[in-house]
């Protein structure tokens, strides 16, 4: 497995690389990147490529009320289980559950059949504390060292009962370097997408929690997608693993200043290529 140098202040970043149509750019090498921060350019000290290090999935599930129905229930479970089914066998992943708290279900592993037979353990009820939750899942994800990494929350997208606010949230998922993948489990009449869209006239909570799991997946690497039948479901869960796969890991040591927030901007001098990283951190104080 690559790992980077044992120092604290140096700054790691999950990196995917997307060409025009929107599939992961695999080859990418070390002299094509390129790193700003605040607008002035960082040399790069650490590279790695997608499958020099294995990668850990958590696969976070909503549990709450909100999804006590037969088509958000089905389609969560298809959602994990594609994702699984997706991972290399030295890929490892985790479940985590969460109604008003936040629960660990099954431990990383690499045996994908005790991850789905933890679904027996989620039955919808209760209120939806989606940002506490997203919170604690990033949190534990960053404990587990090294290497490539995702939390990957499958939700309605509805909010009810959390105690941190989606700035403060997105702020911390950043700092611990771990993209979130959304995947927004909605009805018909809540998907743009669909012809039965009514959220133009009647703006719905999953409409508006839709948009902020965009926020998550933009500021911090991640992905979104929103999901109201079979073929969206599989679509999204192919891009994610399909980025999760070829994720770079690429570190520099941050040039001295005070410990306030610094923005983040990965390019490429591979034309047609767009890569997809975390908007920022704060450095250690």
């Amino acid at each position: 497995m690559a790992r980077f140098a044992a120092k604290s202040e140096l700054v790691v970043l999950s990196a995917t690389a997307l060409g025009k149509n929107g599939r992961a750019v695999t080859d990418l090498r070390r002299g094509e990147f390129r790193i700003i921060e605040d607008g002035r350019p960082q040399k790069l000290e650490h590279f790695s490529q997608g499958l020099e290090s294995r990668l850990r999935v958590l696969l976070l599930v909503d549990a709450s009320g909100s999804m006590n129905g037969t088509l958000k229930s089905a389609s969560a479970r298809m959602a994990a289980v594609q994702v699984l089914a997706s991972l290399a066998p030295e890929d490892e992943a985790a479940l985590a559950g969460f109604d008003h708290k936040y629960w660990g279900i099954v431990a990383f592993t690499r045996d994908r059949k005790k991850i789905e037979e933890g679904f027996a353990e989620l039955d919808p009820f209760g209120s939806t504390a989606l940002h506490d939750a997203v919170d604690k899942a990033a949190s534990d994800l960053a404990s587990h060292g090294e290497g490539r990494r995702a939390v990957v929350v499958i939700t309605d997208g509805v909010d009810t009962a959390s105690q941190q606010s989606p700035d403060a949230v997105i702020a911390r998922s950043r700092a611990l370097d771990v993209p979130i993948y959304a995947v927004s489990v909605v009805s018909p009449l809540d998907d743009p997408a669909s012809p039965r869209f009514t959220g133009r006239e009647r703006p719905a909570a999953a409409t508006t929690g839709t948009a902020i799991l965009k926020r998550y997946a933009l500021l911090s690497g991640g992905a979104a997608f929103t999901v109201s039948d079979f073929a969206s479901l599989k679509q999204a869960s192919l891009q994610i693993v399909g980025e999760l796969k070829h994720q770079y890991r690429l570190g520099y040591d941050p040039p001295p200043g005070p410990a306030r927030f610094r923005s983040i901007a990965v390019t490429t001098t591979r034309k047609g290529v767009v890569v997809k990283t975390r908007s920022g951190y704060v450095p250690q104080s």
